[in-house]
């Protein structure tokens, strides 16, 4: 069996800047994981070659994996990415009703690159191949690859959260999504409450779920355990100065991560416990994305604004309570943090999982971790923290708990994650999807069948 693997997201991508060339490798979680799958068992990516030079590489073997590109024009990459992607499914996935965005202009640019990624597959599909489609950007793939390759063996993996069914079925086009996804031969998400609203979904748009039974999975991803953890004990010096605590945040620039709410939260913290004041300091690392979003950019702009007014507030000549890096940090950087930070604040307010959690977990020697209940992965991380994060007293309150723990509560909690996230790593994760797609055959247009 080889895999087609199928995203949006390139392992890797090439830039020119400045009359050089060279090689930017994703460092998230999916794909780190996928390029160990593809690596390992051999097959092609299909993936979109975003990169500034990447149209001199429409196709490339690369540490046996096959790379073929999709590439995008400016005005379909507005319609589909900006668009629909990321204006309609995003904030609806999210459940962020009031940044809901509906155009049918932009769902016909969203089907029509759907359309460009099936004829890449087309090009390297052979029979016995198995589909593997990742995400909310190629939710009609699957449908496509069905239509023209009816006994394929098609794997869609859902990465974000899947919502109630009267919540989804808002939008226009949720009938025609939802039967592409379900002509996949089974369906993975991260937890069983996004598989119950994916049922939820097809009952009350469908008028039953029952041709998914079975077919749909929770497989929570992990991370490379092994690489943090190992990592980290090579770190010996604090990128921290002071003796203040450190609490340490990093996300992407989106609103759905609960910066704002965080930001506020070391407010009442303050507030409320005044005491506190000059004996931490919040380092906020927040990555640069969807930078031509117009939404993204005001929130960018509304998020700075609270910290200066925090920091204007609060902070003297020695001292300020937040630090906001608006950079992407080093993997060497980012594990330092993990590794010398008191506290880690992960408190989005929806997360289809949440991998920052994990790392942290992976690194940390005597860290508290703080996470929002709203976060996929919160539901495998019984010894961390689980607050609301929209209640600016109840995160305050955690912070200042997790600031005061004692030292054998720490370590007690810690180590039953540590457990947890090493025994559930990417490598678990990549076997369960290929025992499962081993395990079962295609016949009769893709419907699952176990093998006995």
């Amino acid at each position: 069996m080889a895999y087609i693997v199928v995203t949006t997201r390139a392992p890797f991508s090439h830039e020119r800047s400045s009359g050089k060339e060279t090689v930017r490798f994703s460092t998230g979680g999916v794909s780190t994981s996928l390029r160990m799958i593809v690596g390992r068992e051999g097959g092609t990516w299909v993936c979109w070659g975003d990169g500034s030079n990447d149209r001199a590489y429409p196709e490339e073997i690369k540490d046996n994996v096959r790379i073929v590109r999709v590439f995008i024009g400016s005005r379909e990459r507005r319609g589909f990415y900006e668009g629909y992607s990321n204006s309609t499914l995003w904030p609806l996935f999210h459940y962020f009703r009031d940044r809901l965005k509906f155009s049918r202009k932009n769902f016909l640019t969203y089907r029509k690159v759907n359309q460009d990624f099936l004829e890449a597959i087309k090009k390297v599909y052979r029979p016995g191949d198995t589909v593997w489609i990742h995400d909310y950007q190629l939710a009609l793939l699957p449908g496509l690859v069905r239509k023209e390759f009816p006994d394929a063996g098609i794997i869609f993996t859902w990465h974000i959260p899947w919502v109630t069914g009267e919540f989804f079925s808002m939008l226009p086009e949720s009938e025609e999504i939802l039967r592409s996804i379900c002509s996949s031969s089974f369906v993975t998400f991260h937890t069983g409450l996004y598989v119950r609203n994916f049922f939820d979904s097809m009952d009350q748009i469908l008028g039953s779920h029952d041709s998914m039974k079975g077919r749909a999975f929770s497989i929570p991803l992990g991370i490379d355990y092994a690489y943090y953890q190992k990592k980290s004990e090579g770190i010996h010096k604090s990128p921290f100065a002071g003796d203040q605590k450190a609490i340490f945040s990093v996300d992407r620039m989106d609103y759905t991560k609960g910066l704002t709410e965080r930001a506020n939260a070391i407010e009442t913290l303050l507030e409320t416990h005044p005491e506190l004041i000059g004996k931490f300091v919040y380092y906020m690392a927040v990555s640069p994305s969807r930078t031509n979003v117009k939404e993204y950019q005001t929130f960018k702009r509304d998020l700075e604004m609270s910290i200066g007014r925090i920091n204007g507030r609060f902070s003297s000549v020695s001292w300020v309570p937040i630090v906001y890096m608006n950079k992407k940090l080093s993997d060497n950087l980012l594990i330092a943090f993990y590794r010398f930070s008191q506290v880690a604040l992960i408190t989005p307010l929806f997360d289809g999982l949440n991998l920052v959690s994990k790392e942290f977990i992976a690194s940390s020697r005597d860290g508290v971790l703080i996470i929002s209940k709203f976060a996929g992965s919160a539901s495998q991380l019984n010894g961390a923290i689980k607050v609301n994060p929209n209640s600016r007293l109840e995160l305050a309150e955690s912070i200042h708990s997790a600031l005061n723990m004692g030292a054998e509560e720490r370590r007690v909690r810690l180590e039953m994650m540590k457990k947890e996230v090493s025994r559930h790593d990417s490598a678990w994760w990549s076997r369960r999807i290929r025992d499962l797609a081993r395990k079962i055959s295609f016949p009769e247009g893709g419907r699952v069948v176990e093998q006995h």
